[in-house]
């Protein structure tokens, strides 16, 4: 007999009088590897708001969009740009090696900014031992190259969201109808009076940080609200001009 798990999200439920929100930094690392790897394509993707980048990268891959092959994408074009390789995709998809072969063939040859990103830093692990993001913060690792990669092309959009978020969380200090609560790696929860409601995008001008590239990166925000709890928060539009949060 199948358990269904609880919402413990709904356990977390605002004051009284307090909209409960959580922020969300869109497709945060995705973004930050596209930048490292200055991908002009990857960029104009997500800089257009009527394009998703997982529908995008399924008809790369797989020459047709349906809802499997963007759930295999999203997976896949993740792992791979983090040095997974084809046996790990492969065990990861369900597919065989052969085919996670091909995917990653199609995913560089569309991409080759990836790959030269993923070598650079590799470069960097060999002969300095450190790799640093746009933010001038550096860390230095020890162990066989090889092991490392995977850990260190993962660590520079991570790192490079935890600036962002802890850059936008000092913005939020400034408004005292905003009360952060929990840091979610890309996101922020937290309350907020009822009445600050209608000038909520105040949440989403703190948390959009210029991270300086050459060509700047500002990572798209959305809210999701609700009265209720956090669980029961669901998307609401910026510029929407209700009083209140409907959920």
């Amino acid at each position: 007999m199948k358990i269904d798990k609880p919402n413990v999200r709904k356990w977390f439920i605002p004051d009284p009088g307090y909209t409960m929100f959580d922020a969300d930094l869109q497709q945060a690392d995705a973004q930050v590897v596209a930048w490292e790897a200055n991908d002009d394509e990857l960029k104009e993707i997500f800089r257009d708001p009527n394009v998703d980048l997982h529908d995008e990268n399924a008809k790369v891959i797989f020459g047709k969009l349906t809802p499997h092959t963007r759930v295999l994408s999203k997976a896949g074009v993740h792992l791979t740009n983090y040095y997974g390789q084809a046996r790990t995709l492969a065990r990861t998809l369900g597919i065989t090696v052969h085919l996670a072969e091909a995917f990653q063939r199609k995913w560089f040859s569309a991409h080759p900014g990836i790959r030269e990103w993923q070598r650079r830093i590799e470069h960097q692990l060999q002969t300095t031992r450190t790799i640093s993001n746009k933010f001038g913060f550096r860390i230095r690792y020890f162990g066989r190259v090889e092991h490392l990669l995977p850990e260190a092309l993962a660590w520079i959009p991570q790192s490079t969201v935890a600036r962002v978020i802890n850059e936008g969380l000092n913005n939020l200090d400034e408004h005292s109808e905003v009360t952060p609560q929990i840091q979610n790696h890309d996101s922020v929860i937290g309350q907020f009076k009822h009445s600050f409601y209608p000038r909520r995008s105040e949440i989403r001008d703190a948390l959009t940080i210029r991270v300086p590239y050459d060509d700047p990166l500002y990572i798209g925000v959305d809210i999701d609200c609700s009265r209720k709890s956090w669980g029961d928060c669901k998307r609401v539009p910026w510029k929407n001009s209700a009083l209140f949060c409907p959920y």
